[in-house]
């Protein structure tokens, strides 16, 4: 009867160590003596005894345990799943959005041309350069083939790839021989132009030793011809006009990147004899032929400055 009753006692005493939580378990293990969380971990003594009973609730064998003491019990732990920053996801899209758009990048080299980007992105760069070339008024009145590549390239966009990097060298190569076409105007602009200084210098003496010619004539001669004094003054008329432009002509003096970075009446000038000029251009006219061409033009454009001087 007392050992039963030492006995009960030293249970009441193992449950009351116990927290309020701990129950007897299944197998009639209990807990007892377990130091709290804050003790274990200030000593990092994280034992506690496990007491074994039988059905009669008498001890039978006693375990040591140990458990990390910041382990709560299964039934008291909650999950918390970690969520992801907002926007993550959108950022990774973006970045293969982005791989995406260098994979249907594309590079195209002609000559001095180098283009790397999308095919809508190197389009809109190729078809400005006649304009930024110099040569959009020659495509708008006569040379159909750049709008016909520009069509083709704009209707390739999509497919990308080598069928439009084709069609883009095509419209290149015709860049270039634009190019090489107006190389050769701007050229043969200044020949022309020296040629006319050239030939008004000629005329200039020509003028000048015929005017000083009936001049002498009249003053030698006692009585004076009708003829040779209309002459005369035909001549000197001529003579002041002539040394007018002659004067002009020099006091220009143009080099050939007054030509190439034309101007004002120049720029009219070029725009005005470009299509037929490059007419004779791809028929292979003789550049005699195209010089006197553009010296007449240059000749009446000289012509009519002298007279808005006046």
């Amino acid at each position: 009867m007392k050992r039963g009753f030492y006995i009960l006692i030293l249970v009441y005493t193992i449950f009351l160590s116990c927290s309020n939580d701990d129950k007897l378990l299944d197998d009639k293990y209990v807990r007892g003596v377990r130091l709290t969380n804050n003790y274990a971990e200030k000593t990092n003594d994280d034992t506690f005894l496990r007491y074994i009973l039988n059905d009669d609730y008498i001890i039978t064998g006693v375990h040591k345990v140990k458990i990390k003491p910041d382990i709560s019990k299964k039934e008291d732990s909650i999950t918390v799943k970690k969520e992801k920053p907002p926007g993550k996801k959108p950022k990774e899209k973006n970045k293969k959005i982005k791989r995406e758009i260098e994979s249907d990048s594309i590079e195209i080299k002609y000559r001095r041309y180098h283009f790397i980007g999308l095919p809508e992105e190197i389009t809109n760069q190729i078809i400005t350069l006649p304009k930024r070339e110099g040569f959009d008024r020659l495509i708008q009145q006569q040379e159909a083939t750049l709008e016909i590549l520009e069509e083709k390239l704009i209707s390739r966009e999509d497919i990308g790839g080598k069928v439009y990097k084709d069609i883009a060298i095509d419209y290149l190569a015709q860049i270039d021989n634009h190019l090489k076409f107006i190389e050769f105007y701007n050229e043969r602009l200044y020949d022309a132009y020296l040629k006319l200084v050239i030939e008004a210098k000629q005329l200039d003496r020509s003028i000048e030793e015929e005017y000083n010619t009936v001049y002498g004539k009249i003053n030698s001669s006692t009585v004076k011809d009708s003829v040779d004094v209309e002459r005369l003054a035909v001549l000197e008329k001529k003579y002041t006009s002539h040394k007018e432009l002659l004067k002009t002509l020099l006091d220009w003096n143009l080099k050939l990147k007054d030509f190439q970075n034309s101007t004002d009446d120049f720029k009219i000038l070029k725009d005005r004899n470009i299509a037929e000029t490059f007419e004779m251009y791809k028929n292979k006219t003789s550049q005699k032929e195209v010089i006197h061409y553009l010296e007449i033009r240059l000749a009446d454009l000289f012509h009519n400055t002298i007279k808005s001087i006046e």
